[in-house]
């Protein structure tokens, strides 16, 4: 095993639509202070490849205030040797090698109003922040998701879930391709309108990325 990757086991494999998976490990007792993290953060896996490893990096959806397993969430990529190996070969009880969580974007504080755009699979990290704004904090959260159809649309359910448990707080609106066309700057800004105070987070395409920002700048 190499120098800092540490072995978990897989405890579930979740389907979540037709080209996206979620993968929980169980972290065990001495290396819980290792694998803490924070809303936002990401997973390095080791991926066998021909003989060789591949490090792929993938965002965490679970929240750190939970007390669930880790859970990163994998959208498969045409030709991607990573995403595609995890969802066609990874079982419940393998055994895969993972660096210890990394990255900056997450709030600096949960206190406050959120505003969050999403795009596809840009919405792990941020489903993640969202859980945790809600449990642990008292501010807003809006949710802007931007999926191609309504196939596509990961965590459904869980977002469901947290409308109910959350109605004056958390707001979701769910943008589709299919229906709507690409959600431009214009409209983004529309939908981020009354939320100029919150702290913001963006991630998905690199299209849909620009097009947050200049609607947030275009918002106030």
């Amino acid at each position: 095993m190499s120098m800092n990757y540490i072995e978990l086991q897989v405890a579930e494999v979740i389907h979540e639509t037709h080209d996206s998976c979620s993968f929980e490990f169980r972290v065990p007792p001495d290396q819980v202070e290792r694998f803490k993290y924070r809303p936002g953060q990401f997973l390095t896996l080791r991926i066998p490849h021909q003989g060789d490893w591949l490090p792929r990096c993938y965002s965490l959806s679970s929240s750190p205030f939970a007390g669930e397993n880790l859970r990163v969430t994998v959208k498969r990529v045409d030709d991607g040797r990573g995403s595609n190996w995890l969802c066609d070969q990874v079982k419940p009880g393998d055994r895969l090698e993972v660096l210890p969580p990394a990255g900056a974007f997450v709030p600096r504080q949960l206190e406050g109003d959120f505003l969050l755009l999403a795009g596809g699979s840009g919405v792990t990290p941020v489903l993640s922040i969202l859980r945790s704004v809600l449990s642990q904090a008292s501010g807003r959260v809006r949710l802007i998701y931007a999926n191609r159809d309504e196939a596509a649309v990961t965590f459904r359910e869980l977002l469901q879930q947290q409308v109910a448990e959350y109605p004056e707080r958390l707001q979701v609106i769910h943008w589709l391709a299919s229906v709507q066309g690409h959600p431009t700057v214009s409209q983004l800004a529309l939908l981020a309108a009354g939320m100029e105070r919150a702290e913001a987070f963006i991630c998905g395409p690199e299209a849909f990325m620009d097009a947050g920002v200049s609607a947030l700048e275009r918002a106030g």
